[in-house]
């Protein structure tokens, strides 16, 4: 776990090195004339820090954002304030979150790879992970980090057949993002195959454990629906601010491709081209799982891309594969397995550290990085 956590370290020395440098080269000052909180802090980042600094304003679309992360980092930033941090505490707060996620996710990756694959696969899965296109969100002011923290512990406690730690902790994701729900489907779908496996019944006590899984996420739809007297405000929120409903697939794909070729921000064209990419990418990973007949992993991949891929555009696809840590952990089991498993891996690390260059660079200086 220890190995984790350096992984993490290292890879944060060197995302931060690639957004000074960025900012050095662009402006002629490391940090911009922005505090060095403020350096990762971009788009969604400003949506949050409403949140942590006000709540959420009577109808206001920062509802289309859960809870779990922005309000985590109030607390924070209310601790911070005791010690004397002032104007900065929310922005600090939000980096301290983030990075505390990012490095909970890195060590539990290895923990859990390590007993699923092996310690020698442990190493290879985390470090892709730490080091992927979109590893800059693992300490940027967003929600990934945190989500991936609880994701990963929840499969954790799963595969170690502790049910109801499981549920709750899904339920704390489901605070965090709306993944949290895909979460708990393919977490059923595990208690499922485990149980049948071990020769246990399945209607059993366990899965009224895994069952408050549902929490995090219900609580905060309810929540809306009495607030607003909406009972559909998160999706009206996401509907009136960032124009996203649900769409054919067909109708997702195409719209996608007119933003490669037509989207006004130039930078965002080529974040939507790999949005197709990884889209690809995210499918194939769904039918690995499936042939292999890894039900629990196919699901939660499966339901992520029916997600993403049916929305108005695929905007944010490619940065939510960040959080799909089975990838992870397949990759570095495959790279342990043969030659072609190790080709693959060094293949995946290289594109993995180039796009993060890039999407750092981008992200930095306030330009598109899905």
């Amino acid at each position: 776990m220890l190995g984790g956590a350096a992984l993490w370290v290292a890879s944060r020395v060197l995302v931060t090195t690639i957004a000074l440098v960025s900012q050095w080269a662009a402006t002629g000052s490391l940090l911009g004339g922005r505090p060095f909180a403020d350096l990762l802090a971009r788009w969604d980042s400003s949506h949050y820090a409403a949140i942590a600094s006000d709540g959420y304003a009577a109808g206001s679309t920062d509802v289309a954002f859960f809870p779990g992360y922005p309000m985590a980092a109030r607390a924070v930033a209310a601790v911070l304030r005791t010690v004397g941090v002032g104007a900065d505490a929310v922005p600090t707060a939000l980096v301290l979150v983030a990075a505390l996620g990012g490095l909970v996710a890195a060590v539990l990756l290895w923990r859990l790879a390590e007993v699923t694959v092996g310690r020698r696969a442990a190493f290879v899965a985390t470090l892709l992970f730490v080091v992927g296109p979109y590893a800059v969100f693992l300490h940027a002011s967003y929600a990934e980090s945190s989500f991936a923290a609880a994701a990963i512990g929840a499969w954790y406690l799963a595969v170690r057949d502790r049910w109801l730690a499981a549920g709750l902790v899904t339920a704390v994701a489901g605070t965090i993002r709306p993944n949290g729900l895909f979460l708990l489907a393919a977490l059923l779908v595990l208690y499922v195959v485990r149980r049948r496996a071990a020769g246990r019944r399945v209607v059993a006590w366990p899965v009224l454990g895994l069952a408050t899984g549902v929490l995090g996420f219900l609580g905060y739809m309810v929540s809306l629906w009495v607030l607003t007297g909406d009972p559909a405000a998160w999706n009206t929120a996401q509907r009136e601010g960032w124009v996203r409903s649900t769409s054919a697939p067909w109708t997702t794909f195409a719209a996608t491709v007119q933003n490669v070729l037509h989207h006004p921000l130039l930078s965002a064209r080529p974040q939507f081209l790999l949005d197709i990419v990884f889209a690809a990418l995210l499918l194939a990973a769904v039918a690995y799982f499936a042939v292999r007949r890894r039900w629990a992993e196919a699901t939660l991949l499966g339901l992520t891309a029916v997600s993403l891929m049916t929305s108005s555009t695929y905007v944010s696809l490619a940065r939510n594969t960040l959080t799909l840590f089975p990838i992870w952990i397949a990759l570095g089991a495959a790279s342990q397995r043969h030659t072609v498993g190790r080709w693959v891996t060094t293949g995946v690390l290289v594109v993995g550290v180039v796009l993060l260059t890039a999407n750092t660079h981008q992200f930095t200086l306030g330009e598109w990085a899905d």
